[in-house]
């Protein structure tokens, strides 16, 4: 019976032109390093009237393949004459986990019938650790001329705080003297109340927008700055461990706060999207950078504790 339906939902493929398939770009590379995923439809359309429908996939393509980005379907004509075109998704999709990740093939729709993919594979290779070097000893110390006026700086050095003690203990003494003869009392003032942390945040996101912070050529240095700002408003606002922790953590953490699921998603994204720059080198766009800026600052106005402070105030660009 499972023959049955595969040859019905194969035969389709192999007629009148209608054939769906799907490749990765590069098959095989290393832990990290990212390829392009292309689902393609060849089908036979001269009235243009033809309805595709893609598999729904979420933030991974299977188990270990993570989807990273994906583009706006695309078509081209192969044969104008006989109206046959191609139909075309890619996907930007990256696996940090070594070995063979096979994948069965997909079923695609075409109006109102199903046509399977081709099966493919993509192959990670693990970095490879050089084991013919030997293990070479540490080279002995050099001798160097050593003067009395070198030593009595290094000791200084050294034992600069024990000074700065003794002159503390001596300007205490002062202090507690002069307080004794001061018989009148002064009033404490208050602390200041701590500033919420939206204040902090917004103040920081909205710096980096004024010097346009994601034109830097130092992306990793732009995601880095980008994604403190942002756990480090988690921890005031949630009060979780957020600098520390992992992107998977954090996401944990906040599963009972009062963040709605769109705002979980993107926060998931950012971090994400911040982890690549810094661990496996990916290159967003400047583009990409203003986007992920303007996402934060609505992230934060969206989640953030309502108090009567003012807020600090994007300034008009004459």
């Amino acid at each position: 019976m499972k023959w049955l339906l595969y040859i019905l939902l194969v035969l389709p493929s192999f007629s009148m032109g209608q054939k769906a398939s799907m490749l990765f770009r590069q098959p095989e590379l290393k832990i990290g390093e990212q390829t392009t995923f292309v689902l393609s439809m060849e089908f036979q359309d001269p009235e243009q009237k033809a309805r595709i429908a893609w598999p729904q996939f979420d933030e991974n393509l299977t188990e270990y393949i993570e989807i990273l980005d994906r583009t706006v379907d695309h078509t081209k004509i192969v044969d104008s004459a006989k109206g046959i075109y191609v139909h075309q998704q890619e996907f930007t999709v990256t696996c940090f986990d070594a070995g063979i990740h096979k994948l069965k093939p997909l079923p695609v729709e075409l109006n109102d019938s199903t046509y399977l993919t081709n099966p493919t594979e993509l192959i990670v290779h693990t970095v490879e650790v050089d084991t013919t070097q030997t293990i070479k000893d540490i080279k002995g110390n050099y001798g160097v001329d050593y003067s009395f006026g070198e030593k009595l700086e290094d000791w200084f050095r050294k034992n600069w705080h024990w000074f700065v003690i003794v002159a503390g203990f001596i300007a205490l003494f002062f202090i507690v003297r002069l307080m004794q003869r001061n018989k009148s009392e002064e009033k404490v003032a208050p602390p200041p109340p701590p500033i919420p942390a939206h204040i902090t945040a917004l103040k920081s996101l909205i710096e980096m927008k004024k010097r346009e912070a994601w034109k830097t050529e130092n992306k990793k240095e732009y995601y880095s700055e980008l994604t403190y700002t942002i756990r480090r408003y988690l921890e005031q606002r949630f009060k979780i461990q957020a600098i520390e922790h992992t992107t998977r953590e954090i996401i944990n953490d906040l599963r009972y706060a009062d963040i709605s699921e769109e705002d979980k998603v993107y926060l998931r994204k950012i971090l994400s999207e911040a982890d690549m720059v810094k661990f496996a080198k990916m290159k967003p766009d400047s583009q990409h950078g203003e986007d992920s800026l303007e996402k934060s600052i609505d992230f934060v106005n969206k989640t953030k504790l309502e108090e009567e402070t003012e807020e600090p105030k994007e300034e008009n660009e004459s």
